[in-house]
């Protein structure tokens, strides 16, 4: 299982560059990240090469940080093959985003989601 972080931050210049300056001072690298737009703030949800690290040192530093299991889904296994499963599963897609290797997702039954995949061969990856 990939655990994703997600911090919230203000939707001003800036913001974003202060985030990446804190992992990268201390050695973290991010492997996948997507941001979403709320208006006022926004949602940088990110997978990180030291996931416990980050997520002690942004909320050390006072950002508003949380943590969520998701999916890496590995592209070489094809994305309609990986929908088309999570769909005739029943399984909903909450959102996606890109790795070099593989797509992110939030899904609302992971143990579904994960045994339907297995079904018809798409790889769920341990790391990205």
């Amino acid at each position: 299982m990939v655990k994703q972080i997600s911090v919230f931050l203000e939707n001003k210049p800036g913001r974003l560059a202060e985030l990446m300056r804190i992992l990268e001072e201390s050695g973290i690298k991010v492997k996948a990240m997507g941001i979403a737009e709320t208006g006022t703030y926004g949602v940088v949800r990110m997978v990180v090469d030291k996931h416990e690290e980050a997520l002690k040192m942004l909320r050390d530093v006072n950002m508003a940080a949380n943590e969520v299991p998701v999916l890496a889904i590995s592209l070489d296994d094809g994305l309609y093959k990986a929908s088309k499963a999570l769909g005739e599963a029943g399984v909903n897609i909450e959102y996606a985003y890109t790795a070099s290797n593989a797509v992110i997702v939030k899904v609302d039954d992971e143990a579904r989601a994960k045994k339907a995949l297995e079904a018809v061969g798409v790889r769920v990856l341990e790391h990205v």
